[in-house]
């Protein structure tokens, strides 16, 4: 997704001296285009890292029908789409990668849009991932179907 990619150049733009960028290094006010489909996840540390979205773009509302910001990931059921969404986060987490992928909207009732995500890791000071900066497109189309066939989760 060209918007995607534009965050991605955004993103690798900010990062500095072989680190990621942190959630001060993004401004908000050199995204506005993206705003509406952008999100910020806080990693909360515990026994299981939780993660909190701090920040989700209008289009995320929209789409899902629910306003997630304010919620941990965990409050939603997103059935047979657990263990994908977990293994997409731990990449971007533990693996400290950024990672994009595409997946039905079918936990949310619709199962003939994609959402074509795109997360980005964000580091504290001391350099620990301690956000996730994150992209969602959707689309519903054959051609987003054919699209969804040939990619899956991909770490860059």
């Amino acid at each position: 997704m060209p918007e995607q990619q534009e965050l991605f150049d955004y993103w690798r733009s900010k990062a500095g001296g072989g680190r990621y960028p942190t959630r001060a290094d993004i401004q908000p006010a050199e995204l506005k285009r993206l705003l509406p489909s952008l999100s910020i996840l806080e990693v909360v540390e515990g026994e299981a890292p939780r993660l909190k979205v701090r920040l989700a773009g209008t289009r995320l509302r929209d789409y899902l029908g629910v306003e997630i910001t304010g919620h941990h990931l965990d409050e939603y059921d997103l059935g047979d789409q657990t263990g994908y969404w977990d293994a997409a986060y731990r990449e971007v987490i533990l693996g400290g990668r950024p990672a994009q992928g595409v997946v039905p909207l079918t936990p949310w009732g619709q199962p003939n849009v994609f959402q074509f995500w795109l997360r980005l890791p964000l580091v504290n000071d001391e350099g620990r991932i301690v956000m996730v900066l994150g992209h969602d497109a959707f689309m519903q189309s054959e051609k987003a179907h054919a699209l969804a066939g040939k990619a899956n989760l991909q770490i860059a």
